[in-house]
């Protein structure tokens, strides 16, 4: 199996490149120095709760289904679109629930001291991008929901090295209940049978 030694996040801002990370700054209000760490504390985030969210069987196969409905998804092509569309919120709520998603984006904003709003904003941009990431690399690689789940704890791992990996960890924990690579769901889950 041919996997990239990047890591997804990484592979995610060179993507978007100084472009696309100048346009997501200037919809957010910020600059783009400003903005690269956080989109990538953001990236980190989502990637990590959909490790944690493939804990279980269960879980990673209803992550792994709703993956073939991004396969065909270029969320790249038009950043300024992401920043009205509702699809990015419909990830976060399934990925880290609603009351889940404002908590990671209190706790972003607090370790880069931004405003909490335009965290929030910017999660719901890189949502997409990350689930079209993921659906990217099961096609390439022919995952099953157990070999998908693999991979999402292997970037998980990689992520907590990172200069942000206690701030993950404290994210996480809060959302997930302390597990660690994965194990746990949301404290406040996502209405059954919804999708991402």
């Amino acid at each position: 199996m041919s996997q990239s030694s990047q890591s997804m996040h990484e592979e995610i801002i060179s993507k978007l490149g100084p472009q696309g990370i100048q346009q997501m700054a200037s919809l957010l209000g910020t600059d783009a120095e400003s903005a690269k760490p956080a989109i990538q504390a953001c990236l980190a985030t989502v990637i990590c709760g959909m490790a944690r969210n493939c804990g279980e069987p269960k879980g990673a196969q209803s992550l792994r289904s709703a993956m073939d409905d991004h396969s065909a998804a270029d969320p790249f092509r038009d950043i300024a679109a992401l920043a009205n569309d509702q699809e990015g919120q419909r990830i976060l709520a399934h990925v880290l629930g609603v009351p889940g998603s404002r908590q990671a984006a209190e706790g972003i904003a607090q370790f880069m001291g931004m405003n909490s709003g335009a965290v929030m904003k910017m999660m719901a941009m890189v949502a997409p991008m990350a689930m079209a990431m993921m659906a990217h690399r099961i096609d390439q690689n022919h995952m099953d929901a157990t070999a998908m789940a693999r991979e999402l704890r292997r970037q998980e791992s990689a992520m907590s090295t990172t200069s942000f990996g206690d701030m993950l960890s404290g994210v996480l924990g809060g959302i997930f209940g302390g597990a660690q690579q994965g194990g746990a769901k949301p404290k406040s889950k996502p209405q059954r049978g919804q999708r991402v």
